[in-house]
């Protein structure tokens, strides 16, 4: 058995902290998954694929999206003589900032490459959690990748409060009428930077966010992966809402915290 990497790892603390039991999938010749998890009696594999720097910088603008989906190509090898049981890509990124595992990025990779959203709000003040909705060539489709019973996006979770207290003050800006400029957001954070030093609460939190995939010939149990940091989105009515939040996430929602910091 091969040595565990750093995307294994954390997999395996944040296993270890839901008290789920799992083990490593034994190496054949042909290619396996990562992790089995028993739940309920039934196994859950799980592929986890960790992102690094392309090998050639990019230049100007340029897709993440192409990346993510070459995961997808990947696990699918892992997962072929598991079609009958729940499979899994976990997706982890600590090292590269050409690679970014936000959930509408990720989502989109998977379902469709023209996003709509849905926030009852044009602006990123919103409170309230947004939703998807995707069109255009898909990855995991009624016909592409069935076997893919979520997208599990594992990486940790704080609270900058030096965010938040941005966020308040924008607020307020807004509500007095003032538009809500880039160059108004980077005015406030930079004042507040100089006024006191970031701190956070829930350093060191391992967390996941579940993306349920509808097509899924094995849907992803629906009381796994229900940590009290983690998120859970799925397809109703042709929108990927969110469908759980952690305890501890409700609580600091319930608090006033906006989505966006959740």
């Amino acid at each position: 058995m091969s040595e565990a990497t750093e995307s294994e790892k954390t997999l395996e603390y944040y296993l270890d902290s839901q008290k789920l039991a799992w083990d490593r999938v034994p190496e054949t010749q042909q290619k396996e998954p990562d992790y089995r998890v028993e739940h309920n009696g039934e196994p859950c594999l799980f592929e986890v694929k960790e992102f690094s720097d392309p090998a050639t910088k990019p230049i100007g603008g340029f897709s993440v999206c192409p990346a993510i989906q070459e995961k997808f190509t990947q696990a699918r090898k892992q997962f072929k003589k598991y079609r009958n049981c729940c499979c899994a890509v976990v997706l982890w990124n600590s090292k590269s900032i050409y690679r970014t595992l936000l959930l509408d990025t990720v989502a989109s990779a998977a379902f469709g490459k023209y996003v709509t959203v849905d926030a009852g709000s044009a602006t990123d003040l919103r409170a309230d959690p947004p939703r998807f909705q995707y069109s255009g060539p898909a990855e995991l489709s009624e016909n592409e990748n069935t076997t893919i019973s979520a997208i599990v996006i594992l990486g940790p979770y704080n609270l900058n409060h030096l965010w938040l207290e941005m966020w308040h003050i924008l607020k307020r800006k807004q509500r007095y009428g003032e538009e809500i400029t880039p160059w108004v957001k980077f005015d406030v954070l930079q004042q507040l930077s100089l006024e006191r030093a970031p701190s956070f609460s829930y350093e060191g939190t391992i967390r996941v966010i579940v993306i349920e995939n509808p097509f899924a010939r094995i849907p992803f149990p629906s009381d796994l992966f229900v940590g009290p940091f983690d998120q859970r989105w799925r397809k109703e009515s042709e929108w990927f809402s969110l469908s759980f939040i952690g305890s501890e996430l409700a609580k600091l929602k319930e608090t006033g915290v906006p989505f966006i910091y959740l």
